[in-house]
């Protein structure tokens, strides 16, 4: 699945995290996006958490700021940990620089069952961070920062990347 293909078939969980501190608005807004009919609607997901205004990339800019994928949902996913241990210092002090800055951030997705080609969700995972590399010679903010994004990244591509 390549970027543009994913972008044009996605669907958005209603609502946006408008507030940058990290209080109670933000996390009624996180709530409301992840306790929607959609975020529970479907298991086996692609995601990308993208803000409103495009971000400067070394190539090129992009809303997108993380790309994954949900084996159990949205709900599932992220609900419970990031509410409770995934909210570190330095994951608040993101989110609060990216809403400043660059405006609400929402939640894009696109259920496995609706992909164009029929694909493992890890692959799909795959191909999104490598043509999002290819196409900004990084990968997206968050994704950059760990999560094992690097891993996800054909072999190839990982091997290229060191030698620079």
């Amino acid at each position: 699945m390549t970027l543009s293909e994913f972008l044009c078939k996605r669907s958005i969980l209603p609502g946006n995290i408008t507030s940058h501190e990290f209080n109670k608005d933000f996390l009624r807004e996180f709530k409301q996006l992840l306790s929607s009919s959609e975020a529970k609607k479907d298991d086996k997901v692609l995601y990308a958490f993208v803000c409103e205004k495009k971000i400067p990339r070394v190539k090129g800019e992009s809303n997108i700021i993380c790309i994954g994928k949900a084996e159990k949902g949205l709900e599932y996913r992220y609900w419970g940990s990031w509410t409770k241990r995934s909210w570190t210092d330095a994951n608040r002090k993101f989110f609060n620089y990216v809403i400043k800055r660059y405006g609400p951030v929402s939640l894009v997705y696109l259920a496995q069952k609706d992909f164009i080609v029929s694909q493992p969700l890890k692959e799909a995972e795959s191909d999104l961070l490598k043509d999002y590399y290819e196409l900004h010679m990084e990968l997206p903010p968050k994704n950059a920062q760990g999560y094992g994004a690097w891993s996800a990244l054909p072999n190839k591509l990982r091997a290229t990347n060191n030698q620079q």
